[in-house]
């Protein structure tokens, strides 16, 4: 690491150029220093800069663990200006410039747009005091701790009551103060409950819960992003008080700006920093049976023989909570009097082409031969019976003690619940409100684990996982589904999903905002409990559905399947939850026409195979997205403000319905029209999925949305590779000169890693 020259000025100066990678791969870039401190301004790729900021000492990546570790290192090389005046310092590629004011140390970020002469601001810091650092003194807990026990949703947890302290390191509040356009909108920063869509003139508390997954991304209707690199809990906000963000406990003020030339590149140049997204094993991408809970395997093998005899497909059956013997929570092994033959019901389950997941917590009780080895061991968080993910040592135990009880039996992917492993909110009977929630989260994830890290809990608790499996079992894909993730989850085999959601429309509308938004923060796969988890309402906050008679009421089976008809456009489609069965078959009354909705809607999702599988490998290949928001696809304006509507891929664009239509909450029919209200973008014409008729785009309709179907619209130009009958056929929907746009078929083994070393084949249909 080059180090910074000093100098004595209070305006900022150039002291130190950085034009080719060393060996500590420091990249290129500039030092700046004033009296107040320094300013690091890093070039990583042509419209990639990363802006950090200290007062004093030094950018140690090493020592500065939890603040950049996980990013890509930045190219050797790239060509870059220097130029300077009384006024500012501007270093610029080909296409992008930063500003930074001598006066202020305030950043700028300049680019051409729409081919213009000269480039304009497209981002700007405060004009003053725009970086700030709070000393901030970190003690940790070194004797007499006391616990309790708590009861959770999550099985019983610990808490840390009371314990001596001593000071352990210093660490800094920062805060990045920024302005923002009248009419920019703002997206992103992961997954919130409150389905909101444009998060100005909002506060987001970013930590982590079980239905919410903090991400500091951030990307602005302008066309750039900004990635922060801490992993500690932070603050978004944009209110009377100005616009910033503000981060809980880092070692100086770090982030990435990002401003590719499309904004359908944000995205893509967000996971060139933090990884690229594997695939799932092919099954993944197929219809995933779970529910609260599958109590053996006798009942395991009855429900997959009941899909083999209905001829309703099914790539998965999952095995909640239990698995382990009765007051053995957290144990990684089998109940031998309930999973006798663990090994021969995984063998009898593929031999229909069904594959076995099953749930592995990192919280264990203190009598199973797991707790006690991990605390023999010292690997567990401080004071409390949670595995110690943050250490590479814990993770390996971690893994050595589930493959000893489980993934030697044949066990190939994974539930990591309960990822968030502190979720203090849930100790509540009313919900506390949002800033109350964000404090004790903070003060929980002081007293057991590095709180700078403390949100990136759920990755490193895949990391062992991940890393486990691909080493004693390279043939098989790894496949994560778990509650909690953050930045570069993707490069390790995470599929999120949205937590203990409760049934009512409104969370429906939510958790489809909640999809398009998580879509911007740079994992890909995500997915939801359809039909919510809990369907009734009970004693806490969140035990809170609006169906006491769960699937006995019409309304509820009606909600669940409009959910279902979602999930069957999400990059993994999984029925989960608790207080009703979730098997197609429990949907069945005497009109059968949810039932059969349903069945259709798993066998249409096995029909998109070819064009799903295709659209995960150009996820991994291209960095491309799976869920499109339309203003990252669109140069239609009108499609900015619009979050119910999505693109699956780059050709269809699903308009889930999401208001009752047949029957209100008391199961009571109600008359309605049966149609929603969808825009079509401008850029191009429509085809409607079902029907096939065309649509000029530009427009409003109103679109048939009886049960039987949810809308769907084909871009124009487009071809639809669909599975018939075991063969291939390509669907057609032609622009106005008759054509369609190639489409790049991807056939691989659709399991093992042979495809990141050229092991697959692209056909191109025409």
């Amino acid at each position: 690491m080059l180090t910074p020259i000093v100098k004595k000025s209070s305006k900022i100066e150039l002291v130190d150029i950085i034009q080719n990678a060393d060996t500590d791969n420091s990249g290129c870039g500039v030092y700046l220093k004033s009296e107040r401190g320094i300013t690091r301004v890093m070039i990583y790729e042509k419209d990639i800069f990363r802006i950090s900021y200290i007062e004093n000492g030094d950018f140690d990546e090493e020592k500065n663990a939890g603040q950049g570790e996980e990013f890509l290192a930045p190219a050797e090389e790239i060509e870059f200006t220097l130029e300077e005046d009384e006024e500012c310092i501007v270093i610029s590629t080909d296409e992008l410039s930063c500003r930074v004011d001598r006066e202020t140390a305030s950043v700028s970020f300049l680019k051409c747009i729409d081919d213009c002469g000269a480039p304009s601001v497209i981002f700007s810091e405060a004009a003053k005091d725009s970086k700030q650092l709070d000393t901030y003194d970190i003690y940790k807990n070194v004797g007499n701790i006391k616990v309790e026990e708590i009861k959770t949703a999550d099985g019983v947890k610990k808490r840390v009551t009371a314990a001596d302290k001593e000071y352990d390191r210093t660490l800094f509040h920062t805060k990045l103060n920024f302005v923002l356009d009248k009419d920019e909108r703002i997206f992103g920063l992961g997954q919130a409950e409150e389905g909101v869509w444009n998060l100005r003139g909002t506060t987001q508390y970013l930590h982590q819960a079980n239905r919410k997954i903090a991400i500091p991304f951030m990307i602005s209707s302008k066309g750039y992003g900004l990635l922060f690199t801490t992993q500690s809990p932070a603050v978004f906000s944009d209110n009377v008080y100005g616009t910033y963000m503000y981060t809980v406990a880092d070692c100086y003020l770090d982030y990435f700006f990002i401003a590719p030339e499309r904004k359908s590149g944000i995205v893509a140049a967000m996971r060139r920093l933090t990884g690229k997204a594997l695939i799932p094993p092919k099954w993944a991408f197929g219809y995933v049976q779970s529910q609260e809970r599958y109590e053996s395997e006798k009942e395991i093998l009855e429900v997959a023989a009941e899909f083999k005899k209905r001829d309703i497909p099914v790539s998965a059956l999952v095995l909640d909570w239990l698995s382990w013997e009765d007051g053995m929570w957290g144990q990684k092994s089998f109940d031998r009097s309930r999973f006798p033959h663990p090994d021969k019901m995984v063998e009898k389950l593929h031999e229909d082409d069904i594959h076995f997941m099953i749930s592995i917590w990192p919280s264990m009780d203190e009598k199973c031969d797991n707790y006690k080895e991990m605390a023999e061991q010292g690997k567990l968080l401080n004071g409390v019976n949670i595995c110690n993910a943050f250490d590479k040592g814990a993770r390996e135990l971690y893994w050595k003690q589930a493959n000893e009880g489980l993934a030697k039996y044949g066990i190939e992917s994974w539930w990591c619940d309960s990822s968030e492993p502190i979720t203090p909110e849930w100790n509540h009977l009313e919900r506390p409100l949002p800033e109350v929630m964000f404090n004790e989260y903070i003060k929980t994830a002081e007293d057991v684990m590095p709180v700078e890290k403390s949100n990136a809990y759920g990755y490193y608790h895949a990391l062992g996982m991940y890393e486990g499996q691909k080493k004693d079992y390279p043939e098989r894909r790894m496949l994560i589904l778990t509650r909690n993730g953050y930045v570069g989850s993707q490069k390790l085999g995470v599929t999120l999903w949205s937590g203990d959601t409760d049934a009512s429309w409104d969370t429906l509308k939510k958790q489809l905002v909640a999809a398009v938004q998580f879509s911007l923060s740079g994992v890909p796969y995500w997915t939801f409990d359809i039909g919510a988890f809990f369907v009734r309402n009970g004693i806490n906050w969140y035990w809170n559905g609006d169906y006491p008679e769960a699937n006995e009421n019409a309304g509820y089976r009606e909600l669940y399947t409009r959910w279902l008809q979602l999930g069957a456009f999400l990059p993994m489609f999984r029925a989960h939850g608790t207080d009703c069965r979730r098997e197609p078959w429990a949907f069945m009354d005497d009109t059968g026409i949810f039932y059969d909705t349903i069945v259709d809607f798993i066998k249409l999702r096995y029909k998109l195979m070819p064009y799903i599988y295709s659209v995960a490998a150009k996820v991994w290949k291209d960095d491309e997205m799976f869920i499109r928001p339309l203003f990252t696809e669109f140069a239609d304006e009108a499609v900015t403000d619009i979050a119910n509507q999505y693109m699956f891929g780059p050709s269809i664009m699903v308009c889930p319905v999401t208001v009752p239509m047949y029957y209100d909450e008391k199961g009571e029919a109600i008359e309605t029209d049966k149609k929603i209200s969808v825009y079509l973008p401008s850029d191009c014409g429509w085809y409607d999925w079902w029907t096939g008729e065309k649509y000029e785009g530009g427009q409003w309709i109103e679109a048939d949305a009886d049960i039987t179907k949810m809308p769907l619209f084909v871009r124009e130009g487009s071809i639809i590779p669909v599975a018939e009958d075991k063969n291939i056929k390509a669907l057609r929907f032609p622009g106005e000169d008759g054509s369609c746009e190639a489409f790049e078929l991807y056939e691989d083994a659709g399991d093992g890693y042979e495809y990141l070393s050229g092991g697959y084949k692209i056909t191109e249909i025409l």
